[in-house]
């Protein structure tokens, strides 16, 4: 290779520096937009918003994003990826843990992530609801990947002999109805005082949906 072919020391430092730097500056405006959303709402924020929190030029902010609704959307779909992430069949293949100890997992895991990116369930759960036919698709799709994990851990517990036979649609529809509840208030409300407590609300959300409000003995319906 001759000289002229050569890389170039100086030049490959230079570019990766730069490089570095974009990413860096991508992370800081998305972090900015994250907490103006959060603190304001999707309407009520404006690009200039974002720009002060961030400390960036108008133009610097137009170097990485078209307008505001596309950072909005990322947002949401990193969002949407950290949940996707914890949400996950039970597995009951021999040597597995038993399946309440999954269930526990899973749902300790999804409480974490949640309040651990409070801001952006906030986002989600306040702001983005409605906000056109896009996203309410993408929110469907997501809230149908968590109802199929459900509806095949009812199946696959009735099957193996942990489950009562039940309506499935019903009865997976209830829990995530239920658990979604739990969601909201963790991530909206400002003041939920015991649902901070993620270990009493795990095994909560568990005894409600596994076993119900009655004692052994009195949780038959009168006909």
């Amino acid at each position: 290779m001759s000289s002229s072919q050569s890389p170039n020391p100086k030049i490959d430092g230079r570019v990766r520096r730069a490089q570095q730097k974009r990413r860096e500056r991508r992370a800081q405006v998305l972090e900015a937009a994250r907490r103006i959303f959060a603190q304001k709402g999707y309407h009520a924020t404006s690009i200039t918003d974002i720009i002060d929190a961030a400390g960036i030029a108008r133009g610097t902010f137009y170097l990485y994003f078209d307008t505001k609704r596309a950072i909005f959307d990322e947002l949401l779909d990193l969002f949407f990826q950290l949940l996707t992430r914890e949400v996950r069949p039970v597995d009951v293949a021999p040597g597995a843990r038993p399946p309440v100890e999954q269930l526990a997992g899973i749902v300790r895991h999804v409480l974490d992530t949640l309040f651990a990116n409070r801001d952006l369930a906030r986002i989600l759960l306040r702001e983005a609801v409605g906000l056109d036919a896009e996203f309410d698709r993408k929110l469907a799709e997501f809230y149908g990947r968590v109802l199929a994990v459900v509806q095949h851990a009812l199946a696959t517990g009735h099957r193996i002999g942990l489950v009562r036979r039940c309506n499935i649609a019903v009865t997976s529809t209830c829990i995530l109805g239920s658990v979604k509840e739990i969601v909201y208030h963790l991530a909206v409300e400002a003041d939920v005082g015991d649902l901070f407590d993620l270990d009493a609300v795990t095994r909560e959300v568990l005894d409600f949906n596994l076993y119900g409000l009655f004692l052994p003995g009195d949780r038959k319906l009168p006909a």
